[in-house]
């Protein structure tokens, strides 16, 4: 039975300019922060995971919990993790423990995937599909005179995405004036989607929706804070437009109060906050136990991102036969981020608005190690 001989953190971050910030409509800032997992068995297979968040938090957490792991068999990732959050129960799980853990648990489905000659996929429920639909995430409110909300869906444009996403938030009607503008550059065919981030109240979101809902919005991305479960009840229940939230949630319970309090439509896990793939793939079972739809938030790093990948396209297509409305997207960062970008020796293919699924085993990624030198913190 193979074993964790080692386990390593490499805390990542890329700095731009200061004039060059970018954000959403809590605030902006000019950098992008992440972590990765390296682990290597007692056969000499590695694995790669990634950790969402800062990585002087994530080290942290990681110099605690790394002894706990070393020695154990590649398949023990659960009574590991059980056992982490029985004894250190008063840490809770919406932190960056809970972002550690991710990281390890895809580099254990990675490493997995290498030993036994299969896709990450594969381990969690088989492939549907290796071309996933992707919407273009972008519309950041920016510092940058060159790089506004014009300039932005002018990219878009340039490839045939199924829609895009931007960000609103800063009053009802600075949302309609950027909801206009996209559409009218977008078409009347893409999807147009828009996050607020939690910056509403649900009084200051419903005068949201009724500003923008005329421009024919997909879905409202976290119009509340994360913890207003119950202002997310009400909204649904009174909103036109379907509600979206989850990457600012953490693990199977939280998404558990979201979906049993019939919360939102569409249900988001960030896989490096959640607690890795193998409760991504518990919220979406139990998201499409509920008849609801499932879109995983991708906004940090090239690993995360190929993990979404793999998640996607190991969900059924449900509950839908021949014809499907909407297929499951994944979302598709186009901000400035080398650590998406330029992280892997060969990047993720993107054709035609899909992003293919990496063919090789686990995750199928490999890192570039200058790109990880070059970007390394900690």
């Amino acid at each position: 039975m193979p074993t964790i001989e080692r386990l390593g953190f490499i805390g990542l971050e890329y700095a731009m300019p200061p004039e060059k910030a970018f954000g959403m409509s809590r605030a902006i800032g000019n950098r992008r922060l992440g972590g990765l997992i390296e682990l290597e068995t007692d056969t000499g297979v590695r694995g790669v995971g990634e950790a969402f968040g800062d990585p002087r938090v994530t080290a942290a957490y990681f110099q605690m919990i790394e002894p706990l792991f070393r020695g154990r068999s590649i398949y023990d990732f659960d009574h590991v993790e059980a056992g982490i959050r029985n004894r250190m129960y008063h840490l809770g799980a919406q932190n960056q423990l809970t972002a550690c853990l991710s990281g390890i648990n895809l580099a254990l489905h990675d490493a997995i995937g290498r030993t036994h000659g299969v896709r990450a996929c594969d381990l969690i429920g088989g492939c549907a599909t290796t071309r996933l639909p992707v919407y273009a995430s972008t519309g950041f409110f920016s510092k940058d005179p060159t790089n506004q909300l014009e300039h932005q869906l002018a990219a878009v444009k340039a490839h045939p995405y199924v829609g895009a996403k931007i960000k609103i938030g800063r009053g009802p009607q600075d949302d309609a004036a950027r909801c206009r503008l996209a559409r009218e550059m977008l078409g009347d065919d893409a999807l147009l989607i828009v996050d607020v981030n939690g910056n509403y109240t649900v009084d200051m979101a419903l005068a949201c929706i009724r500003a923008i809902e005329r421009y024919d919005i997909h879905w409202l991305e976290e119009p509340l804070p994360p913890a207003d479960l119950r202002g997310y009840a009400e909204l649904r229940a009174r909103s036109p437009i379907p509600v979206a939230a989850g990457e600012a949630h953490y693990t199977l319970r939280d998404f558990k109060q979201l979906i049993d309090g019939r919360c939102v439509d569409i249900v988001q896990p960030s896989i490096p906050t959640v607690g890795g793939l193998t409760e991504a793939r518990r919220i979406a079972v139990m998201a499409h136990a509920a008849n609801l739809r499932v879109s995983p938030h991708a906004w940090g790093g090239a690993v995360g991102l190929a993990a979404a990948l793999h998640l996607v396209a190991s969900l059924p297509v449900t509950p839908h036969g021949d014809n499907v409305p909407y297929p499951t997207l994944v979302e598709y960062d186009m901000s400035d981020n080398p650590l998406r970008t330029n992280l892997l020796s060969q990047p993720l293919v993107l054709d035609g608005g899909h992003l293919l699924l990496p063919s090789g085993p686990g995750l199928g990624v490999t890192l570039d190690r200058a790109v990880v030198d070059r970007y390394r913190v900690c």
